[in-house]
């Protein structure tokens, strides 16, 4: 009798086990939120700021064919190019996309946001409202005066010396690229900034058809994307703008320092540097849910770090060297704390092109 209502007890404890067990199982995605089940099938846009080709470009195709492997659902990941005004553009359409619904991320150039902060009129968005996931590669430092080779300028005096401008393209106003060419005319280079090229491919491409004469590009970008311009002996380095550690300076460059600038001039130079350490911005437009944004956050940080997309970018000479959403947002945070007076002076560097 005894053992049949031991036997009985067991079966009613086993019972409860089963029980609990399947409803641990059933409350797993509860705890995951609605993340997984609405990723799949669905089908998530990179909108690329610029043309095919260049250095965004580049990142953004390499990035998307690995994030779908870290997103609940494995959803389709498609690049689209979307090119005007140094990418300003693109972030100006994406952020009017509210609320966003995690479906389409942009990426743009880190001027743009310099660009809202003084207000510009041609910015429609406000750079604290974007919800960040990251800056997969290094910044813009340095920023490299590069010139053709055959031209008679093998250092900073030879430019200096200069009787005709040199012609510079650049994409569009804001990007480092324009900035750091109005800057070097200001403070006395003889300079022609040269805008409207419809980005990176098409500034160099134009340099290589001698219809420009430079291009300030990143050193890193130029040593890995349009490492050919090098091999090739196309174009060759003349002046440095700031500097990173992760970057091995090329000997017997001239920097800043060379320029004798003003206290007034340095200060500017300074600010500078802070707007160029970040270069390659992903972002989700305001109102995308919270669970949303941590979800893709948490796979834009682990497909950077995969075996898989390392590899191909060994392949491809892309560098990664990543900043993650939140520092991102504490960078763009920090940076609408500049003085008005340094604003009032980039302003008019940048003038009114």
């Amino acid at each position: 009798m005894m053992n049949t209502k031991r036997r009985g007890f067991n079966r009613v404890i086993l019972s409860i086990l089963i029980a609990l067990l399947w409803a641990g199982m059933w409350t797993v995605p509860e705890a995951q939120g609605e993340t997984a089940p609405f990723f799949k099938g669905k089908l998530i846009r990179f909108v690329v700021g610029y043309s095919p080709g260049g250095g965004f470009d580049t990142f953004a195709r390499l990035l998307a064919r690995h994030l779908r492997h870290y997103v609940p659902g494995q959803p389709r990941i498609i690049v689209q190019n979307m090119p005007g005004a140094g990418s300003l553009v693109a972030a100006n359409r994406v952020y009017k996309m509210q609320p966003g619904d995690g479906l389409t991320i942009v990426t743009f150039h880190f001027g743009m946001v310099v660009q809202a902060l003084i207000k510009s009129a041609t910015v429609k968005f406000d750079p604290l409202k974007y919800a960040w996931l990251g800056d997969p590669a290094i910044g813009g430092l340095p920023q490299v005066l590069w010139v053709r080779s055959e031209l008679p300028i093998h250092s900073l005096e030879d430019l200096k010396a200069r009787k005709e401008p040199l012609s510079v393209g650049v994409t569009g106003v804001g990007t480092s690229a324009g900035v750091a060419s109005e800057f070097l005319r200001q403070v006395g280079l003889p300079i022609k900034v040269v805008y409207g090229y419809r980005g990176s491919a098409a500034t160099m491409a134009a340099l290589e058809r001698k219809e420009t004469d430079g291009r300030i590009l990143t050193q890193s970008t130029m040593q890995t994307i349009y490492r050919r311009y090098i091999d090739e002996g196309v174009v060759r380095p003349i002046l440095y703008m700031g500097s990173d550690p992760r970057v091995k300076r090329i000997p017997g460059v001239a920097t800043l320092k060379d320029l004798n600038l003003t206290p007034d001039q340095r200060k500017m130079a300074d600010f500078l540097m802070t707007t160029w350490r970040l270069l390659r911005l992903y972002a989700l437009p305001p109102g995308t849910p919270p669970e949303r944004i941590k979800v893709l956050r948490q796979a834009f940080a682990k497909a950077l770090k995969s075996p898989k997309l390392l590899s191909d970018a060994e392949k491809q000479g892309v560098v990664l060297s990543p900043i993650y959403g939140e520092e991102v947002g504490r960078i763009v945070e920090n940076l609408f704390q500049t003085p008005p007076e340094i604003l009032e002076r980039y302003k008019k560097l940048v003038g009114s092109k």
